[in-house]
C-alpha cells in the first residue's frame, strides 16, 4: 500500500525501458489496489483505466511488429482481465464481458507460446472459477456467457493455487484471490483464514488483507480471535495508513459489537454497536445492509437486557426498510419470539 514509492520505481523501470510493458503494467496495478480499496473514488478508476489503456497501446506496437510476441500477449491479456474485473465492481456487465472474452484469448495464445509461465494460469485460473460461479449468481449476464467456452470452478481454484505456491510475479495476488473466494464464494473459513493469515503476515498495512482475515474468524465463530482483530485494525484506524478509513473504523465496531454480542459481553457488544450506527449515518448515503443488521443485533443485546422497549424499536427500524428481507423477517420473528 506504499503506492507513492512503488510508483516511484515503476517510473524508473518505464523510464528504461520505454518500449516494454512490464513498467506501466504494474504501475497500473497500483491503481488497481486503490480502486479495489476506495472503491467509491472516482478519480481513481479515471486514474486506472488511462494507465490500462497505455498499457494496451505498447503491447499493440509490440504485437504489430510480432503477432506471437508471448510477453506483449500476456501483459495485455492480464491489463484487460484486470479491466474486466473492475468494469464488473461497476456492473459494467457487456464491457466487463468483452475485456474477459478479449484477455482469455490472449492469456491462451501466450499459455500456448510459453506453457512455462506460470503467472499465465492465474488469468485462466480466475476465468475458470467466475465463468462457472457468475452467470449461476448473476443470472442477468447468462446471455453474454453464450461467446465463452464453459468454465469450471475446481479446476480454477487448483490453478490458483497452484500460481499461489509457484508463481514469480501474482503469487501475493493470487493468495488474495483465493482467500477472497474461499471467504465470499465458498464459505470455506478456514481456507480463507490460512491464506488471509499469510497475507496480514507479509503484509500488515494492508486493510483489505485484515479484513479477509477477520471476517474468516467471523465465519468460523471464533469470537476471541475475532475481536482480537478487528480492535487491531480499529488502532490502525487511527493511522494515516491508506485504506484504514472511517468504512472500515464502522465494519470493526459492527463485527466487534457482535462478537461480544455472542460472547454475552453486552455493554461491549452495546457500545460498539452504537458506535458503529453513528459511523452508518456518516459514511452511508443510504441504508446498507450491514446498518440494518446493525440495528439487528442492538434488538438482541437489549432483548438479553430485558429492554424490550429499545429492542422492539431496533426491531421496527429493521422491518421499515424496503429491502434486506431476510433481515426484516429475522426482526419479526425475533419481536415475536425474544431473543436469549
Amino acid at each position: 500500500m506504499k503506492f507513492d514509492s512503488a510508483r516511484s520505481i515503476f517510473k524508473e523501470v518505464i523510464s528504461a525501458n520505454p518500449d516494454k510493458p512490464e513498467g506501466y503494467f504494474f504501475d497500473a496495478m497500483t491503481s488497481w489496489w486503490a480502486v479495489n480499496i476506495e472503491r467509491d473514488n472516482e478519480a481513481f478508476y479515471e486514474d486506472f483505466f488511462k494507465k490500462i489503456e497505455k498499457v494496451e497501446s505498447v503491447c499493440d506496437k509490440l504485437l504489430d511488429k510480432n503477432e506471437d510476441d508471448a510477453n506483449a500477449l500476456f501483459y495485455k491479456g492480464g491489463a484487460l482481465g484486470y479491466r474486466g474485473l473492475v468494469y464488473s465492481l461497476k456492473d459494467s456487465w457487456l464491457k466487463a464481458a468483452q475485456d474477459g472474452k478479449t484477455a482469455l484469448n490472449l492469456l491462451d495464445r501466450a499459455n500456448e507460446l510459453n506453457p512455462n509461465n506460470p503467472d499465465v494460469k492465474f488469468g485462466l485460473g480466475i476465468y475458470n472459477y467466475f465463468a462457472e460461479y457468475v452467470p449461476d449468481k448473476y443470472p442477468v449476464i447468462k446471455p453474454l456467457m453464450i461467446i465463452f467456452p464453459k468454465g469450471d470452478k475446481l479446476k480454477g481454484l487448483a490453478q490458483i493455487k497452484e500460481i499461489a505456491s509457484t508463481s514469480l510475479y501474482a503469487r501475493t495476488e493470487a493468495k488474495f484471490i483465493l482467500a477472497y473466494l474461499y471467504s465470499i464464494y465458498e464459505k470455506n473459513y478456514h481456507e480463507a483464514q490460512i491464506y488471509g493469515q499469510e497475507l496480514v503476515t507479509a503484509y500488515p498495512q494492508n486493510a483489505f488483507f485484515r479484513q479477509l482475515l477477520n471476517r474468516s474468524y467471523i465465519g468460523q465463530s471464533n469470537w476471541s480471535a475475532a475481536i482480537d482483530g478487528w480492535q487491531k485494525t480499529l488502532a490502525l484506524c487511527d493511522s494515516n495508513i491508506f485504506g484504514f478509513n472511517e468504512k472500515l473504523r464502522r465494519e470493526s465496531h459492527y463485527y466487534l459489537g457482535v462478537s461480544y454480542l455472542f460472547q454475552r459481553n453486552l455493554p461491549e457488544a452495546e457500545k460498539n454497536l452504537l458506535k458503529a450506527e453513528e459511523l452508518s449515518r456518516k459514511v452511508d448515503k443510504e441504508t446498507t445492509e450491514i446498518a440494518a443488521d446493525g440495528w439487528l443485533k442492538l434488538g438482541m443485546a437489549y432483548d438479553l437486557m430485558g429492554n424490550r422497549g429499545k429492542a422492539d424499536g431496533y426491531y421496527d427500524k429493521v422491518q421499515n426498510q424496503s429491502n434486506f428481507s431476510g433481515l426484516k423477517e429475522a426482526a419479526e420473528r425475533l419481536k415475536r419470539e425474544r431473543f436469549r
